[in-house]
């Protein structure tokens, strides 16, 4: 039974990793300050999404840890999935909101930069003609 235990949390580890980065990874492929543009709603809640998903399933790995910690203890399998749900949510939690802080770091508009451009130029020309 432990091997099987082993194998179930090397696995569910790597899904859980590599769903967690791609979440990430998602939402700040779309951040670029070049553009000025937000990162738009459907790719925060697809990220948002996986980066839950990845949790839920580290869940997997850490519940294959509590079960052999608490072989003694005859608690059924929902029971201490739910109990390592709320350590991984209590310890990694935050994470899910890593999408929408990208979300939330707006960039400067263009048009402002531009704008400045403009009173920059027109202060130099006048200072070069005093």
């Amino acid at each position: 039974m432990a091997e099987y235990l082993n194998l179930i949390q090397i696995i569910s580890g790597v899904i859980a990793a590599a769903l967690v980065f791609a979440g990430i990874f998602l939402s700040a492929k779309k951040l670029n300050p070049e553009k000025y543009v937000a990162v738009p709603v459907k790719t925060t809640v697809i990220s948002t999404c996986l980066v839950a998903g990845g949790l839920l399933i580290y869940a997997i790995t850490k519940t294959c840890t509590n079960l052999t910690v608490v072989t003694e203890e005859h608690y059924e399998l929902a029971t201490i999935y739910l109990v390592s749900l709320g350590e991984v949510f209590k310890m990694f939690g935050f994470i899910c909101f890593v999408p929408l802080v990208f979300r939330l770091m707006k960039p400067k508009s263009h048009k402002n930069d531009e704008e400045s451009d403009i009173i920059d130029e027109d202060c130099s020309e006048e200072s070069a003609e005093d």
